[in-house]
């Protein structure tokens, strides 16, 4: 195919996985952005009112997700994929490319997609009254969001 070199073992360099790591990279930011507009929703219209809080452990956690029903059983669901894709995406930014600035930005997407995961657990646990941990969840998506487009832009 055009544009591919292979090596001598019969392996493809270079572009091909240069753009299965974009590929991978593009998903991750529309899975995000479908995650902003549910996460929105969710605090906009269905966590509008303060619930007693929950127990602090994942069954708490678990019981506060299925008390909103589809709508943030959905943004859970997908914060837990979104989880498992960022891991993915660091290991194969150390696999399919050399750039430090793709590595790097790939890691601290993990973080920040991490921290909003902590924000949201406490969030909820708190009877989605707890501000501060809506402000994580929302200021950690943007980060992650940004450094992902950085990380495709540098992943070339």
């Amino acid at each position: 195919m055009m544009g591919q070199e292979t090596t001598g073992l019969g392996r493809v360099s270079g572009s091909l996985t240069s753009r299965k790591l974009r590929i991978l990279l593009v998903v991750n930011l529309v899975i995000l952005a479908i995650q902003g507009w549910f996460g929105d929703t969710v605090n906009l219209f269905f966590a509008t009112s303060s619930v007693p809080a929950y127990p602090f452990s994942f069954s708490g956690f678990i019981q506060g997700v299925y008390s909103l029903g589809f709508t943030l059983e959905y943004h859970a669901f997908e914060g837990m994929l979104l989880m498992a894709l960022s891991v993915a995406v660091l290991a194969l930014s150390f696999k399919w490319s050399k750039a430090r600035s793709v590595r790097i930005c790939a890691i601290l997407g993990l973080f920040f997609v991490f921290s909003a995961a902590v924000g949201g657990f406490l969030f909820v646990v708190s009877g989605f009254s707890n501000g501060g941990n809506s402000a994580q969840m929302g200021g950690s998506f943007i980060g992650a969001f940004a450094l992902y487009f950085i990380a495709l832009y540098y992943a070339k």
